[in-house]
This record gives C-alpha cells, structure tokens and sequence, in this order.
C-alpha cells in the first residue's frame, strides 16, 4: 500500500496538469463513467424502452440517421442558423454592455428595461416571432440572437466597471488618452469576463436554437428531437441530444483556447 501511494499520487499530478494528454485522459474518464451509469440505469433500474435504452441502441440510432443523411441535413439547418447569429449576438453584446459601462444616466436608465427582458423566458417569445418572420431561419437567426446577447452584455459591463482603479490610474498619470486607457488597461482587465460570457451565451444559443426549430422548422436538431419524441423513438432521441452535448463541448473548449490566447496571464 505504501509503495502504491506514490504511483496514484504521481496519477493524481498528472490529471490535474494542464497538458493536452491530461485533459484528453480526464474527457476519457468522465465519458466511461457516464456510460457505465448509463448502462446500469437502463438495464436495471429504467428497463422500459420507451424511457430509456441503452447507450449502444443510441449509436446505431446515431449511425442509421448518419448513413441515411439525415443528421447532416439536421446538423446544417441547426449549425448554419448558429454561426449566422452568434456572432451578431456577441457583438451587439459587447457594444451594449460597453455602452452601459461608460454611462451611468444610460446604465440606470435602461438597466431594469433590460433585466426585464432578461427575465422573459424564452418559450413565451417563440410563438410571436414565428407568427412575425415565419418558419424557417428568420425566425431562428432573431431567436439565438436575443436569447445570446444578456450574458455577453452583462459580463461584458461587468468586467468593465471591475477594471482596477489603480491601473486607470497610473496609466492617465503617463498621460494616456480615454482610448489608450480603454485599449491597454480596461479592455484587456474585461476580457476574461467577456469570454467567460461568452461560454455561457453559447450554451443559451443551443437551448435557443432547439426551442425555435420546436415551434417552426422543417430541418434542425430541435425538429428531429420533437419528431422523435412524437413517435416515441427514444433512441434517435437521445443521439440527437448527444449530438447537441457534442457542439456544446466543442464550443466550450474552443472559447476556453480563446481565452488562454487573449488573456495568457490569467494562466499564470
């Protein structure tokens, strides 16, 4: 047991190092143990079919919709109505939380309209705007966008306002423009915050995007899911889910590199 300690403590080391082997290993170990949890629910503890099935029935579900061509046509409606908003969200996002950092009278004026917005769930909208733009990306692209600008926006003011006063200060002691304090102290300070809203608007635009391909589109993940669900096909179902795990995973680590290569001191 002693001589072992030393072996698992080395193991331990290793998994929480920063290295891509390391965080490969880690994405390995929490994949088998979701797949074993899985597997041990559905064949003992939620044996009908209809509710839950296996992990390998969920990958031939996943195979059969790729070999027949409609996982990609799904995976283009969804994918192309994503990049074409998310964008533009995160945009509009920055300028408005840039606009309320650096006015007060605009901060406490439009403050509580946007919270108020913030707070409307999604669903209520979806209807309203599928009626306006009708089915199809219109609807989707206006969707993502409003869904995805609050989180990039609210960090994006918050990071901001957070900027270190001694900073701001040393650096208009140098005679530094508004600009130059902007670009070189209180930008570089908020964009840890900016990304870190960033991460999560992109996970509200996949839970956006699925909400609007419910209620009007005739292609997407969202429209496969409610298909499936419909006809009970719980195993189509569910691979349609993990496809949409998959693009959340994908995003996240790619804003994560993101944010290692614009703020490489937050590293450190």
């Amino acid at each position: 047991m002693t001589a072992a300690a030393p072996f698992w403590r080395s193991v331990y080391d290793f998994l929480e190092g920063r290295s891509r082997a390391a965080g490969l290993l880690r994405m390995l170990i929490s994949l088998a143990f979701v797949l074993v949890i899985w597997q041990v629910l559905a064949t003992y503890v939620v044996t009908n079919k209809l509710l839950l099935v296996p992990p390998a029935e969920v990958f031939r579900a996943l195979a059969k919709e790729s070999g027949n061509g409609a996982l990609w046509t799904n995976a283009l409606a969804t994918v192309s109505a994503v990049a074409a908003s998310f964008p533009v969200a995160v945009l509009i996002g920055v300028a408005i939380g840039l606009a309320l950092a650096s006015s007060r009278l605009l901060a406490l004026t439009a403050g509580p309209m946007l919270t108020a917005l913030n707070s409307v769930p999604l669903v209520a909208l979806a209807p309203l705007f599928i009626a306006w733009l009708g089915l199809g990306f219109a609807s989707k692209f206006v969707l993502v966008t409003i869904f995805t600008i609050f989180p990039v926006l609210v960090t994006t003011e918050t990071g901001l306002k957070a900027t270190d006063k001694v900073l701001i200060e040393a650096a208009r002691s140098f005679n530094a423009s508004r600009w130059q304090v902007f670009t070189t102290v209180s930008l570089p300070f908020a964009l840890p915050f900016i990304v870190s809203g960033i991460r999560v608007a992109w996970a509200r635009a996949l839970v956006a995007i699925i909400i609007a391909e419910f209620f009007g589109s005739f292609a997407g993940f969202g429209f496969a899911i409610l298909a499936a669900g419909q006809s009970f096909d719980t195993a189509t179902l569910l691979a349609y889910v993990i496809m949409l795990g998959m693009l959340g995973l994908m995003g996240s680590i790619f804003f994560e590199w993101l944010e290692r290569r614009l703020a490489p001191w937050r590293q450190e």
